[in-house]
């Protein structure tokens, strides 16, 4: 993988990621492990919520401060995800968005699907992706009160508004649909959840 230093490629080789054998190449696929069945991490996490953030999208027409932000976020895996994002989608939990500028451009996609390849069931209209009609930055999922259990979560950011704000205090807790994950990539240890995870205990009623 491009942009991969020998720093992070030999951290990554430490912690038990995927491993490739430097002299005699050797690629191990990790073992897809759910978080029903995996101990704790003893890692320490930051845990206190970010009051305030303001950021904006690739072009800067639009300009959101986004208002409890969880400086933890999730990778999810699911297909829609991987098809409308090219891969997987970063995002960060934060209780409220206020459009500063450029209300305008901010365009509203539902995610229509009702089953994600079969796995879970999430309603219909469970979320609506929202991005910049302009440069087409991708801003944030909104959830409705069909699958969400606390306000403070009621928005997901994406991870890219937050690259230049605060990327030394982000840092990836947990993955969710990984059973839905393609063998073509892999992070480091992360706290994994199926699709029957994330609807038996995220989601509320569903």
């Amino acid at each position: 993988m491009a942009g991969v230093n020998r720093r992070n490629f030999i951290k990554n080789v430490a912690i038990g990621g995927a491993v490739l054998g430097l002299g005699n190449a050797v690629l191990t696929k990790p073992s897809p492990v759910l978080a029903s069945g995996q101990p704790k991490k003893e890692e320490t996490l930051p845990s206190e919520r970010k009051p305030e953030v303001i950021t904006s999208c690739h072009c800067k027409k639009i300009v959101l401060k986004l208002v409890n932000l969880d400086p933890r976020f999730t990778v999810c895996h699911c297909d829609t995800c991987q098809l409308m994002h090219n891969g997987p989608w970063y995002g960060a939990d934060c209780g409220d968005i206020e459009v500063i500028a450029g209300k305008e451009y901010v365009s509203e996609f539902p995610v229509e699907h009702g089953e994600p390849d079969n796995k879970g069931k999430l309603p219909r209209g469970w979320a609506a992706l929202h991005f910049c009609s302009n440069c087409g930055s991708r801003l944030f999922y909104s959830l409705n009160d069909k699958v969400l259990k606390d306000v403070n979560d009621r928005y997901n950011v994406s991870l890219g508004l937050l690259y230049l704000t605060c990327p030394k205090d982000m840092l990836m807790e947990d993955e969710v649909f990984f059973d839905m994950k393609p063998d073509y990539y892999s992070f480091h240890e992360t706290k994994k959840f199926s699709a029957d995870d994330i609807v038996k205990n995220y989601l509320k009623g569903v």
